[in-house]
């Protein structure tokens, strides 16, 4: 256990909702309030390395906010792997600058992420090894990028088995523990009957680019979350693999974080307003921010409650 005092952190998963893991930070930086460990799945993971490896808040605020729909699809860079649309090579380049060459026993900061063995169905805690490896296993979104050979295991993303690892981080460094959870709930029913919104015209856009056309299953797979926002009649009328795939998905995620929750709750838990950003809006990355912000700041009596 690295330092005594100061909160640990759990990150949840939720792709680019996770983005406001980045300004409830900000905000904890900018208070003074000492963070001892960070554990995160999925794009928590990825956020909690950027926090555990020194990179300053102005950085994650730069690299959050600067996506747009072609530097995501550079991102996942399709070369269609047996066992995903993409192996992960454009994640690896963005995220080697940052976390290449890096020990989690090295950092400074408590770490940990987690990830699911696909044939066992174990949730694994990683908290030891290299930095950049973990967190590219516990970003294996299944279908988008491929799992990750990591010993004898083969992982995929750590949101499936623990979408919001809180209880890890109290198992691997106790208290008090500040939980973000970006995962959809009650909104499921109203995402279904919302109206189209400029998301959905960039995903226009990005179908009738010519640099899918070369792309048929990519394109297929962008497809599917286009008919996730219809209303439900027509959804049960044109359902898409990858939209039956994403919704089941975000169902069980939020099964699964009430039921860790009921179990082994964290001391505080934040969910800040992100609901309506899509899985791959990454260019609302501002949005997810200001939202985080605002969750932290509405919250700071409690956290400092729990320092004392």
């Amino acid at each position: 256990m690295k330092g005594k005092k100061g909160i640990v952190l759990a990150l949840g998963g939720g792709g680019a909702r996770g983005l406001s893991h980045i300004g409830i930070i900000e905000v904890l930086v900018r208070e003074g309030i000492p963070i001892r460990a960070v554990t995160g799945s999925s794009i928590g993971a990825e956020i909690g390395a950027f926090l555990a490896a020194g990179t300053s808040i102005d950085e994650m605020i730069r690299l959050g906010s600067e996506m747009d729909w072609i530097s995501t699809f550079r991102l996942f860079t399709p070369d269609f792997a047996d066992a995903g649309i993409s192996t992960g090579k454009g994640i690896h380049k963005y995220l080697e600058p940052y976390l290449g060459g890096l020990n989690i026993k090295q950092l400074a900061m408590g770490y940990a992420a987690t990830a699911t063995d696909l044939v066992t169905g174990e949730e694994m805690v990683l908290d030891t090894g290299d930095l950049l490896q973990v967190v590219r296993a516990s970003i294996s979104f299944p279908g988008l990028l491929s799992p990750v050979r990591y010993g004898k295991r083969l992982l995929v993303d750590g949101s499936v088995a623990n979408p919001v690892p809180f209880d890890a981080a109290r198992t691997l460094f106790g208290g008090p523990v500040i939980a973000i959870d970006v995962q959809l709930s009650s909104r499921l029913a109203e995402m279904a009957e919302s109206p189209q919104r400029e998301w959905e015209q960039k995903l226009e856009e990005l179908l009738q680019s010519p640099i899918l056309e070369k792309a048929p299953q990519l394109s297929a797979w962008f497809k599917g979350f286009r008919r996730m926002r219809k209303s439900q009649e027509e959804a049960f009328a044109d359902l898409g693999i990858s939209s039956v795939l994403s919704r089941s998905q975000i169902v069980s995620s939020w099964a699964l974080v009430r039921l860790r929750e009921q179990l082994c709750p964290p001391d505080l838990m934040l969910r800040p307003g992100v609901d309506d950003i899509g899985l791959l809006e990454f260019y609302r990355g501002k949005e997810a921010i200001a939202a985080g912000r605002q969750a932290a700041e509405a919250a700071l009596p409690d956290i400092r409650k729990l320092l004392k």
